[in-house]
Parts: C-alpha cells; structure tokens; sequence
C-alpha cells in the first residue's frame, strides 16, 4: 500500500534479482529486484517513488533449481554449476554469444517463496539467452 494509489498488492512469485557485473571500485556487481506485476494491475500498474515498470518480452533462459535459502557465496557456484551442466551445447555458445556485448545480465537469481517459509524452498538460477533467426532446436 506504500504507492501513489495507496493501493494493496499481495506478494508475487517469483523475486528476481539481475545480478550484473559492474564498473564501480566498491562493489563487483550491480543489483536489479523486480516483482511480478499480477495481471489485474498490468495495465494501469501504481507507481511509488524509486520504483519503475520493466516489461519483458520473450526471454530465454537456461535454469538451475536449487533449495534452501538463498546465500550470496552459493549463488555464484550455483550459476557456475548450471553454465558447467550445459558447456559445449549449443545452449552455451547462445549463451555467450548473447554475454559476448559487455551489457548483459551475469545471472538472475529467481525466488518462488515466502520469506517466512522454512521447509521445501524453491530457487533457481537463469542465465538469459537470444536465439537469432534460423536457430532450430
């Protein structure tokens, strides 16, 4: 309710958080959380300061899923062991032909419960892709 149209918003699943390597000298990476928009509030969403709507269109990813809690110094080996499941495939080299421009996102940790739940906890890891015209499967 701490938006323009004080308007109440249930929790959404899953929490994303685009991990993106960085150009700072204090921090490695950069961080972007976004939240799942339910349907009813699409098409006229309420604004509320520092927040912005980032629309997403057809995303490819690659995913990992794991559970427990998810831990800063797991996340990175989770993204490496699912980047390792997949080397030489033609999933990898999309993969880095899509990093290859400098600007992409370095991995996406997605998170699918409650905060105040303990047991059966569901994450996975995404690495984003493109798939270029002509590509088959």
């Amino acid at each position: 309710g701490n938006n323009s149209d004080k308007r109440k918003i249930e929790m959404t699943a899953p929490v994303i958080t685009e991990v993106k390597p960085s150009d700072g000298s204090f921090c490695a990476s950069s961080f972007v959380v976004s939240f799942y928009v339910p349907k009813e509030n699409q098409q006229n969403p309420p604004s509320a300061k520092d927040l912005h709507v980032q629309k997403w269109g057809l995303t490819y990813v690659a995913v990992r899923q794991f559970g427990g809690f998810v831990d800063d110094d797991e996340v990175g080996e989770e993204a490496a062991a699912l980047y390792a499941s997949i080397a030489g495939t033609i999933w990898s080299d999309a993969i880095d032909k899509s990093y290859s421009g400098g600007n992409a996102t370095e991995y996406i940790v997605a998170q699918y419960n409650s905060p105040f739940e303990f047991r059966n906890r569901v994450n996975e890891i995404w690495l984003t892709f493109d798939l270029e015209d002509g590509f088959s499967i």
